[in-house]
């Protein structure tokens, strides 16, 4: 057979391969797939870009914002007007861009996948006028209040209250022009998604309540709760309120003001009067704490710690060792049995309970072994330091007299657990957003037991520069008493306190406000 028929066609034609055009085709696929990857990257990498939300929503690879509690918010550094001002005045337009993208990234993810602190606003705003939020708006549902500082004037934000349309018409009676919102850190987590430079120099801050939580007027009725958006319409963007409805805001806070009779614009506070300190009869909204979710359980007796002497006899749990001769404990005096200090005590008892206030330790005077350093709980308070009017007439900063979630021991959420002498660090660099507990032993040396009040103030019982210079001003939720005066408690990663703020007086002492979380067993 020949071979030259095997490379012709039917008809006799030679047969050519069209090596160009699957050049040609495997290039075209290539390219295909390079940017099929690049897309994907784009998409998942940038949701705040409308589309790329649109697309990601469709599939289901997006979640919608969601509420945080207090104790599980992402960690986070708070900020005041001044503070904020002072950060944000300089940047140029391309800064700005790229911060509101990834403050608005952040936040679509429900801040999982940032490792940078959540910019948390703090301080005392007055709200200039409330906007209802439509279906045209980046938030489709709910009210928007925009509020001025009281501080420093040239910082606003437009707080965005999240709710039902049925809603809607509460929260705009509510949030009328003059109420005061007083972001605090310990109980509001309200998280900054765009900032926005006006046309005169100030700075406007979009801000988004991250618990979601209800609301209520101090002086007045009414109350609101909130609820996460289920979408969002990036096409809009922010800032939600623009130049015109902002001047308008500013014209309707004026009119409001001269009806008062007061000045028609806020000024800064005058010299020697406290920064942001509201009048007595002004409305002021305030964030509800949600009730105790845990009921705490009758709490069972508290099993004494029985005092072992030296001669007494041998317990039927086990031996005792007899005493070495020569020890510090066999040159008592004679026909006298010596006993254990509570540092010994506390040596040879493995374990103590949460909260043994059975009996009051006494300290002994008898001779203690030359291997036992004695530890001397301060059952005083510092010299010239009076607590009893320290508790009624300082309040924890932050703390409500409400309710807050309590847990079961070793339930609550992920935490720092520290010891007092580590805490005393906070009072430079500021709790934050950061979970951080309290352990150690504490001798109670004031306690609101006896006068109806849920404090109680604890000193470090353990030795060291911690013991003199800390003080320990704990809140109890109802339906757990505080420890009496003069007992002692100890506290582990079981049970601890929540730290909820830690301040530095002008005498030097370190005051560590923490609340009860755990229920008793």
């Amino acid at each position: 057979m020949d071979d030259d028929l095997l490379s012709r066609d039917y008809d006799g034609a030679p047969k050519r391969d069209n090596l160009f055009a699957w050049t040609v085709l495997i290039l075209l696929l290539v390219g295909f797939a390079f940017a099929s990857w690049i897309g994907s990257y784009y998409l998942f990498g940038h949701p705040e870009n409308p589309k790329s939300y649109q697309i990601l929503r469709k599939v289901k690879k997006i979640d919608p914002p969601k509420r945080f509690e207090l104790t599980a918010a992402p960690a986070g550094k708070f900020h005041g007007p001044k503070e904020l001002y002072d950060q944000y005045w300089a940047f140029s337009r391309l800064q700005f861009q790229s911060e509101n993208e990834m403050l608005l990234r952040d936040y679509l993810r429900n801040f999982q996948e940032t490792k940078k602190l959540v910019p948390y606003v703090v301080g005392r705003y007055t709200i200039l006028q409330s906007y209802e939020l439509t279906a045209s708006d980046l938030f489709p549902s709910g009210v928007v209040a925009v509020a001025q500082s009281v501080d420093f004037p040239r910082v606003l934000i437009e707080q965005v209250f999240t709710a039902p349309a049925e809603s809607v018409g509460q929260l705009k009676q509510m949030l009328s022009s003059g109420l005061d919102i007083k972001l605090e850190r310990a109980s509001d987590l309200s998280a900054i998604i765009h900032v926005e430079k006006l046309y005169d120099g100030k700075l406007l801050f979009t801000v988004v309540p991250l618990l979601y939580g209800s609301y209520t007027l101090n002086i007045g009725s009414g109350s609101f709760s909130l609820e996460p958006p289920n979408d969002l319409h990036l096409e809009t963007g922010a800032p939600i309120v623009r130049a015109q409805k902002l001047e308008t805001a500013f014209k309707a806070f004026a009119s409001y003001r001269k009806k008062k009779g007061l000045p028609e614009k806020l000024a800064a506070p005058v010299s020697g009067v406290a920064a942001g300190a509201p009048t007595p009869s002004s409305p002021q909204l305030v964030r509800v704490e949600p009730a105790v979710t845990t009921p705490p359980p009758t709490p069972a007796p508290t099993p004494r710690i029985p005092l072992i002497a030296a001669d007494s006899p041998t317990p039927k749990s086990g031996k005792v060792s007899p005493t070495p001769k020569g020890s510090a404990l066999a040159k008592g005096s004679p026909g006298s049995s010596a006993k254990p200090t509570p540092a010994l005590l506390a040596r040879t008892t493995p374990e103590l309970p949460p909260l043994f206030a059975a009996e009051k330790v006494v300290p002994i005077p008898t001779p203690i072994p030359a291997d036992v350093t004695p530890v001397v709980p301060l059952a005083t308070p510092a010299p010239g330091v009076k607590l009893e009017p320290f508790i009624a007439a300082a309040p924890a900063p932050g703390a409500s007299s409400g309710s807050w979630r309590v847990y079961r021991p070793g339930q609550m959420p992920r935490g720092r657990l520290v010891e007092p002498g580590e805490a005393t660090s906070l009072a430079e660099n500021g709790v934050g957003g950061e979970r951080i507990y309290l352990s150690g032993h504490f001798l109670v040396t004031a306690s609101g037991a006896t006068r109806g009040e849920n404090r109680a103030v604890l000193r470090p019982s353990a030795g060291g520069k911690a013991a003199g210079t800390t003080r320990v001003i704990a809140e109890f939720p109802p339906g757990i008493s505080p420890p009496m005066d003069g007992s002692n408690i100890a506290r582990d990663e079981l049970r601890p306190f929540q730290i909820t703020d830690v301040r530095r007086g002008t005498d030097g002492q370190v005051n560590i406000y923490v609340r009860e979380i755990t229920a008793t067993q």
